[in-house]
């Protein structure tokens, strides 16, 4: 063979190596990821706060969890698989990792999904929590109610009672793969939780005091006509005073206020009549409650 063919049919020996490299790489990288890949891009997105990995790599990423994931005070860290079990389309990952200085260990459940693997739900953690004042808790913009068992992934979280604006309290709470963590908030009011009472109450008594042949109920009105008038065609009332409120985590009292109310009708006797009433001691009481956003006051 001469030099010139000798050098061709090294080439083509080369060009053929380089295919067939090609073609073992795209193979490899094609391939699916296995149960312990899953488990390692599981716990290094844990690591590192990807929301978006941990979605691609989980069957079930509730959006609240991912939303209070955003917000986590502390994320698991030192992460490694120690083995994997097998059996058809499930599989289990034991995994340890560092979260709040100590070291823990864990088994992540996995399933196959369209030919893929994926940490199934039960590898997040879960929180009930409780609170002294208010029914609703939030991590981060993340918000759910008292008692409510919730899917969370596992970090360090602080809880605080919802509306963030008007109760105050905190507490740090650990949620671990595969276990239920629970918290007991002692929250307070704030200033601001009276201050949005009383103009919940304004709007409440401007409703009251629109006026009409009827006295409204659940508005401590209380007017004694009954002596002279017969029947009533219409009451007006000025507010002169509105009732000074005092709110607790899950009532309110409301006291102090001078109310005017001028009632026309027909007298005992049968002619027209119109005759003004002050009451100094206006009063009103009822329950107080908190949604996520405001408070709410239903008075008796």
């Amino acid at each position: 063979m001469t030099r010139r063919g000798v050098r061709v049919l090294t080439g083509l020996i080369g060009l053929v190596l380089l295919i067939g490299a090609g073609l073992w790489i795209w193979q490899v990288s094609s391939r699916p990821a296995s149960a312990e890949d899953t488990a390692l891009s599981y716990l290094r997105a844990l690591e590192s706060g990807d929301a978006a990995a941990l979605a691609a790599v989980s069957t079930a990423a509730p959006e609240t969890a991912l939303t209070a994931f955003a917000a986590a005070d502390e994320r698991i860290g030192d992460v490694t698989t120690t083995a994997v079990e097998q059996s058809g389309d499930t599989a289990t990952a034991e995994v340890a990792f560092v979260l709040a200085g100590e070291r823990h260990t864990a088994s992540l459940p996995l399933s196959q999904v369209e030919g893929s693997w994926r940490i199934d739900a039960a590898g997040l953690g879960s929180l009930r929590a409780d609170t002294t004042a208010g029914s609703f808790v939030r991590i981060g913009d993340a918000t759910f109610a008292i008692g409510e068992k919730v899917a969370l992934f596992p970090a360090v979280y602080t809880v605080t009672p919802a509306p963030r604006d008007l109760l105050s309290g905190q507490a740090d709470v650990i949620v671990l793969p595969g276990e239920s963590a629970a918290v007991s908030l002692d929250a307070a009011l704030l200033p601001e939780a009276t201050e949005a009472a009383q103009t919940a109450l304004d709007e409440h008594l401007a409703e009251c005091t629109t006026g009409g042949a009827d006295v409204p109920s659940g508005c401590g009105i209380r007017i004694p006509w009954g002596t002279e008038f017969r029947a009533v065609s219409d009451i007006r009332y000025r507010i002169e005073t509105p009732p000074s409120l005092t709110l607790t985590p899950t009532g309110f009292d409301a006291e102090d206020g001078v109310l005017i109310a001028t009632v026309t009708g027909t007298g005992q006797d049968g002619t027209p009549r119109t005759t003004t009433y002050r009451t100094e001691s206006w009063l009103l009481r009822g329950d107080a409650s908190f949604t996520e956003t405001s408070v709410v006051l239903s008075p008796w």
